[in-house]
């Protein structure tokens, strides 16, 4: 007996914490469900309705149509409206509100239903409510004690009703019914609730499954662009993230020299070094290949994610597949301080990639985007340090027509010509900031989606024109170049 009984509370424990679970993981399920289960029961209320007053006419000869049988009428419109603006695209309401809204139309419908039994027909035993009453459960999803609640309400207002309109010994035997009916609903609201919590949280264990990439357990390509997407749909506009783009280095070579075997354990070890190594809330996933992508909510702090940055690329030489043959990798990252979708902020954050690809192996580039608005008129972007006025771009009415970026340093002119590739029109460079390696004329010239940004290069001897030849930029003056050649030089880069 003991054990039973043992078995029992152990077993309603668990229901009861299943049931927790999955009014906390399923919320938004369960919003859907309740509003397209109003949505049923308002279109197959007013159509059962009408047949029944109809049917009622002719099958009941005592039938008499009473004032309360018409307030169904305006609750019925009332509805029709909200269904019809809560299905337009772009609605979405909170779960507070789902609540007031389903509990005002359930409260109104079934208070209309206890007037029927209670003052329509008075003599009679009451039909419709316990009925309502034992059905509940099975139209709206709630919470135990809230059914308990709701349906205790709703039994007093009918007791209340039918003690002023009904014969006591009908009284007290429709008091009896409505107890009867709410200890079954109970009943069935608890068995209801374990079926739809087990299928709700099994439907959630394979969605996530399907999510998942299987080889490193991070999520796939589409998962991750759909949970980046939602998490930026939700995300306030002035919040901060950050996003990271991970690429293995000289993963190729891994596959043809040690085998597909051991590249394929080498994803599934960067797989779980980014889940041990990053926030339960930071959206992680496979992009594709040896690509990964990170999406850090609420980080705004570019030294932190740099050395986040650091510390993963260092844990990356510390895999050890059994052939001594340490693995690195290349990392763009990006800070978005707002006013940036979530594809604008992808973008970048592969463009800031394939500036550290481009300068070698196990590289970081990090970038702070500011939420600045976006240009109206056209960019002209300047890397120099000059205040002689040559680099500030065009004068009168030419230089209102374009928006003119200053920058003072490769990276920094990267960062902008990221920002801003869509408007960008020219990139002037003074050579005396470029390094050996060139990797702003570089980089512009080798990424596809700016090779038809035309470069205009400063030079200010023989050596940084030769090697601005040398890497590709479209015009190359000396500093000590006249105004109008200048003007003349600038003018027809843009219209190239």
């Amino acid at each position: 007996m003991f054990k039973f009984v043992d078995l029992y509370k152990r077993t309603q424990h668990n229901e009861n914490a299943q049931i927790r679970t999955y009014f906390a993981e399923c919320i938004e399920n369960i919003n859907k469900s309740n509003l397209y289960m109003m949505r049923k029961i308002c279109m197959y209320t007013s159509i059962i309705y009408s047949l029944l007053l109809i049917l009622a006419h002719f099958v009941v000869p005592s039938f008499k149509l009473h004032g309360v049988h018409f307030l169904i009428i305006p609750l019925m419109v009332v509805y029709f409206f909200i269904n019809v603006h809560l299905r337009k695209p772009g609605v979405h309401i909170s779960t507070h509100m789902t609540g007031i809204i389903c509990g005002i139309f359930y409260f109104s419908l079934v208070t209309i239903i206890m007037l029927f039994d209670a003052v329509a027909v008075p003599d009679r035993p009451a039909v419709w409510t316990p009925l309502v009453i034992a059905l509940f459960p099975m139209v709206y999803i709630d919470k135990m004690y809230k059914y308990g609640i709701e349906e205790l309400i709703a039994i007093i207002i009918y007791a209340i009703i039918a003690f002023f309109n009904k014969e006591p010994e009908l009284y007290t035997r429709e008091l009896y019914m409505l107890v009867a009916a709410y200890v079954l609903s109970m009943l069935s609201a608890h068995i209801i609730l374990v079926m739809r919590s087990r299928e709700g949280l099994a439907m959630i264990e394979l969605r996530q499954l399907s999510s998942l990439d299987k080889l490193t357990h991070v999520l796939n390509k589409d998962a991750l662009m759909q949970r980046m997407e939602y998490q930026y749909m939700q995300k306030k506009p002035e919040e901060a993230c950050a996003m990271l783009m991970i690429d293995l280095d000289n993963f190729k070579d891994v596959n043809d020299n040690l085998g597909h075997d051991a590249g394929d354990r080498l994803l599934e070890r960067v797989g779980q070094l980014l889940i041990d190594n990053f926030r339960a809330y930071d959206i992680i996933g496979r992009y594709g290949g040896d690509e990964f992508v990170v999406l850090m909510p609420k980080m705004n702090d570019t030294t932190i994610l740099e050395m986040r940055c650091r510390t993963l690329q260092m844990f990356m030489t510390d895999i050890n597949l059994g052939n001594g043959q340490s693995f690195t990798a290349s990392i763009g990252a990006i800070i978005d301080d707002g006013n940036h979708t979530c594809k604008e902020i992808f973008r970048m954050a592969d463009d800031a990639l394939y500036k550290s690809k481009l300068t070698g192996k196990s590289k970081c580039t990090a970038w702070k985007i500011d939420g600045l608005d976006y240009p109206i008129k056209p960019v002209l972007i300047a890397l120099t340090d000059r205040d002689d006025g040559k680099f500030l771009g065009l004068t009168g009415e030419d230089a209102d027509r374009y928006e003119i970026v200053r920058t003072h340093n490769e990276d920094e002119a990267l960062r902008y010509i990221s920002q801003y590739h869509e408007k960008l029109e020219l990139v002037e460079v003074d050579m005396s900031l470029v390094d050996e390696s060139g990797i702003i004329i570089k980089y512009l010239k080798k990424r596809e989606s700016f090779m038809k940004i035309p470069i205009l290069a400063m030079a200010s001897s023989p050596e940084e024109s030769f090697q601005a030849k040398e890497l590709g930029a479209d015009e190359v003056l000396m500093i000590d170049a006249t105004e109008e050649i200048y003007q003349q030089t600038i003018k027809r880069l843009i219209r190239m």
